[in-house]
């Protein structure tokens, strides 16, 4: 068994099909969030930053790996717990719904915040105890939520650590994609789902560590694509809808796997040979400019003009193992992962982040 595992053994802790009807919540103490003090610049947590999250008012949210999250609106950070009412300090991803509420997914399932309290809403459980996620436990947990998006109806669309994707309407939840990709030693799939994403028409875009290649649900069938149909790669990584609608994918760098794009009717792969800077790639922000800058584990990031791939240093500092980019409502490009947290504002880049 040499497959997924022994390429994501440095992605920090990182199936039959269930529908559960009625939210089930675990109840935790009230907390006022308000009361959290600020820093001017946010500590690094032991293992990096994991994702960031631009909110609707414009302030940023960043997800760390064992630090709970930050959040930042324009001087200082401030920083989420446990003790504020978080499900785990280890948190993955964040989307914000038509209501105005924050999801969190965390390696303990889901939390949604109000803006003033925090809430566990548990997932449907699936069972870990089997001797075969014994060994792999935490990096296939599919009680972990470590993608989320929203679609045009409202709904939350869940992505799991193996346990396949979740529609959530509020109430109930409902189960899709767990029987797809490559079977484990104990003969399930386990399908880990690192990154959701909506395009411009409001299809949703599954990726699929678990040899699943990638899904497009356009609200009432499922299409799958793989290596035959045109990825470069079944392991798809991070997904992303440029302006024009291409969808662009991130692998996790295994076999002939690059950059490769969707137009909506052919898939087109860059790879090493055509000047990518690095085929494990995390992350892809598209900058105001068209250009696409590419974040990477055990890489430094890199940015795509269309025509050439440049790595991207300032003043002789390069920046390695991005594992994301967003900008900001300012023009910022924010970028981050294990080794810290930068803003590029087009000039200079600033160190937002403390190592003390």
């Amino acid at each position: 068994m040499q497959f997924i595992f022994r390429y994501i053994s440095l992605v920090v802790l990182v199936s039959i099909l269930i529908s559960c009807n009625g939210q089930i919540k675990t109840e935790k103490p009230s907390f006022d969030a308000e009361k959290v003090a600020g820093v001017s610049k946010v500590p690094i947590p032991n293992e990096g930053f994991s994702n960031g999250f631009v909110d609707k008012d414009g302030s940023l949210w960043f997800t760390s790996n064992g630090g709970g999250i930050f959040h930042y609106e324009g001087e200082t950070f401030k920083n989420y717990t446990v003790n504020n009412g978080l499900s785990s300090n280890q948190v993955f991803c964040i989307v914000s719904d038509h209501e105005n509420n924050l999801w969190f997914g965390t390696q303990n399932g889901l939390t949604k915040y109000n803006r003033k309290q925090f809430e566990h809403i548990s997932l449907p459980y699936q069972d870990t105890s089997g001797v075969w996620l014994d060994k792999v436990y935490p990096m296939i947990n599919p009680n972990a939520v470590h993608s989320l998006a929203t679609d045009d109806k409202h709904n939350l669309w869940i992505g799991t650590a193996g346990g396949g994707a979740y529609r959530y309407d509020g109430k109930n939840f409902k189960s899709y994609l767990t029987e797809i990709g490559q079977k484990q030693e104990d003969s399930l799939y386990h399908n880990w789902i690192p990154f959701i994403r909506k395009d411009n028409d409001g299809n949703m875009w599954f990726a699929s560590m678990t040899h699943g290649g990638i899904n497009r649900f356009d609200g009432k069938v499922f299409t799958q694509y793989l290596i035959k149909d045109g990825l470069s790669d079944s392991q798809v990584r991070t997904i992303y809808c440029d302006k024009s609608g291409k969808i662009w994918m991130g692998f996790n760098g295994n076999r002939k796997s690059g950059l490769t794009v969707y137009d909506g009717n052919t898939f087109k792969t860059y790879s090493l040979n055509d000047g990518l800077c690095n085929p494990r790639i995390r992350s892809i922000y598209e900058d105001k400019n068209g250009k696409l800058w590419l974040g990477a584990n055990l890489g430094n990031l890199c940015i795509f003009d269309g025509q050439h791939f440049t790595e991207f240093n300032h003043k002789g500092q390069s920046f390695y193992d991005v594992l994301f980019i967003i900008g900001d409502m300012e023009g910022n490009i924010w970028f981050g992962g294990p080794q810290g947290l930068w803003k590029y504002d087009g000039g200079n880049v600033i160190d937002m982040a403390s190592k003390e």
